[in-house]
């Protein structure tokens, strides 16, 4: 996970002390919103509000910093909220006034390195995304004396900058700091990828749904870097993993990713050959080629091969492409748990768990 700034945990602690309803942002892929949830009420946190992408959280505790979710693209910590401003540049700027009055930023946030905005917004504007950073900027400026870095002219801010976000989402203006070096997405594990490479959240979704317990046994047939099964260690530590990978570069990257070695077995072999090759496993979590980059063909004979490497009571849990996902759901050899759509790079994979039938 992103290292937080120095103090961001007491800042939230602090918080926590003194208003009733402390809150935070959380970002997520889209589809992964309500598993992110989940995983939030699990860790005792109060999830009072979602959109697309996008949970606001009271926060029970420090953890929400210091142990993050790790379905979560990135957190923000709320500085201010506003009524939405609407469609015009008059009322953007009446709302980054309101929003000037009531920013109270972390102290950690008011650096002297500056600080840099990024904004979005839901449904149709007469203003662009550069002119909400701008007028919350200029706010950031006056009310913290720290330099803005703006992105208009398409200068990336220094990146010791600290990092605010605006989201306007038709009902509430959100302004929220970001309590770490960087968003939550960038795994401080992961120094290579291969083609097809997991985003890591999605990845870690992946790991929840397959419900990995201490002593079971994990294999990925398709590790490629090692994504999945590096995500699953987080989750599951006490678990036994194999990934297992034909290309040798593939399972030379996901021993560069390995943080601890031994934690992780990578071997170089074909998927197609598993269940002969390998002991039999409690679970397999992986991401066969969507045959868009990469090519698969048919994916009926690896599902096989996953079949007679489950022991009983055995899942697999995979993101696979729409075809992929109505082939499985229609193959009498497998029972469909769940189906979660998700959208990655302009596609729209789904996360599916399986249970072979009886």
């Amino acid at each position: 996970m992103p290292s937080a700034r120095p103090g961001a945990a007491e800042s939230l602690a602090r918080a926590l002390s003194l208003s009733a309803s402390p809150r935070t942002l959380v970002r997520t892929v889209t589809g992964l919103e309500h598993l992110a949830a989940r995983e939030l009420a699990e860790a005792g946190h109060r999830v009072v509000g979602s959109s697309k992408r996008q949970l606001v959280v009271e926060p029970t505790a420090a953890t929400a910093i210091t142990d993050p979710p790790r379905l979560a693209d990135d957190l923000f910590l709320v500085a201010a909220a506003v009524a939405d401003p609407g469609r015009t540049r008059p009322g953007l700027a009446s709302a980054a006034a309101e929003a000037r009055s009531l920013l109270i930023p972390p102290s950690w946030a008011r650096a002297a390195e500056g600080c840099a905005v990024t904004a979005s917004f839901h449904g149709r504007r007469n203003y662009t995304r550069f002119d909400i950073e701008d007028a919350v900027g200029a706010a950031l400026r006056e009310r913290t004396g720290a330099a803005y870095h703006s992105r208009r002219a398409g200068t990336a801010p220094p990146a010791d900058s600290v990092e605010w976000r605006v989201l306007l989402d038709g009902t509430t203006m959100w302004i929220g700091v970001r309590p770490f070096d960087a968003p939550l997405h960038r795994r401080s594990w992961r120094r290579e990828t291969v083609v097809g490479s997991l985003h890591p959240p999605v990845a870690a979704a992946v790991a929840r749904l397959a419900r990995i317990k201490p002593g079971h046994r994990v294999a990925d047939t398709f590790c490629g870097a090692g994504t999945l099964l590096l995500e699953g260690r987080e989750l599951a530590p006490g678990a036994e993993y194999l990934g297992v990978h034909r290309d040798p570069r593939a399972i030379a990257a996901a021993r560069a990713n390995t943080p601890r070695p031994g934690a992780v077995r990578w071997r170089v072999g074909d998927a197609r050959h598993f269940a002969e090759s390998h002991a039999r496993v409690d679970r397999i979590v992986t991401n066969p080629p969507w045959d868009v980059r990469l090519g698969i063909g048919d994916l009926a004979p690896y599902a096989r091969r996953w079949r007679r490497a489950l022991r009983p009571g055995g899942l697999v849990a995979a993101i696979v492409s729409r075809d992929q996902s109505a082939a499985l759901a229609e193959d009498p050899r497998w029972h469909v748990l769940h189906v979660h759509e998700v959208s990655l790079a302009g596609r729209h994979p789904r996360i599916v768990v399986l249970q072979p039938a009886p």
